[in-house]
């Protein structure tokens, strides 16, 4: 798929990040490769975080499907409309997600939720998906704070140490108890995940059929209870 160098919108770093993006979502030898497996019933299907589209573009090489993404970067949003007018691109966030109860299939976001409160998320998420939706979750590993959190004390970049340990911290909190809360000095909501706490989080959001799997990709999938809100 060749994509058009002429953008009516400079290519930021973050554009430019998500374009190297849609290059692995579309090279199945990829090993970064990871993406949902679609069934026939996902009609409607909600990107949280989708950057310019990447993860949907690939999505619609299977043809028919309501294609929505949501983010809170206008260049992305700006960008995807600008090239990929199959999609809906919509400002918002995963806490309080713009659409009406039961209107998607299958909900994906990749490496978005870490960026959230988790458990309000997972609540919003399982509030648009109909009933047996499904849920595909790209998610941070303590590995990848602990990485971070030791690079920026190499360089001695106390600030983003003390942010780092925030990130930690939370993580830690979101495991054991559940719960999280915001960075005082930027409002920012920022966690690792384990495999126990985003189980108890999904059941408790109203998840059930829930399959975790570790490797070179963090991913849970779930399945909305019946009934569940």
């Amino acid at each position: 798929m060749e994509l058009e160098t002429d953008s009516l919108v400079t290519e930021t770093t973050t554009v430019s990040y998500h374009l190297s993006e849609l290059a692995i979502a579309l090279d199945p030898d990829s090993p970064r490769h990871a993406m949902p497996q679609l069934v026939a019933g996902d009609r409607a299907i909600l990107d949280i975080g989708c950057g310019i589209g990447q993860t949907l573009v690939a999505c619609a090489q299977a043809p028919g499907r309501r294609l929505v993404g949501l983010d809170i970067d206008h260049d992305c949003l700006t960008y995807g409309r600008q090239h990929f007018g199959h999609i809906e691109f919509v400002h918002g966030t995963a806490e309080q997600l713009p659409f009406r109860e039961g209107a998607f299939d299958l909900v994906v976001s990749r490496v978005a939720l870490p960026y959230s409160d988790i458990g309000r998320s997972l609540h919003e998420i399982a509030r648009v998906l109909g009933s047996d939706g499904r849920v595909w979750l790209s998610l941070h590993s303590f590995a990848k704070t602990w990485a971070e959190f030791k690079r920026s004390l190499g360089r001695r970049d106390y600030k983003d140490v003390l942010f780092r340990a925030y990130v930690a911290t939370n993580g830690s909190l979101l495991h054991c108890l559940g719960r999280q809360f915001r960075f005082p000095r930027n409002r920012r909501c920022e966690s690792f995940q384990t495999s126990w706490g985003m189980r108890r989080s999904l059941e408790k959001a109203g998840f059930t059929d829930i399959h975790i799997r570790r490797g070179e990709h963090f991913i849970c999938t779930a399945r909305k209870r019946g009934g569940a809100q």
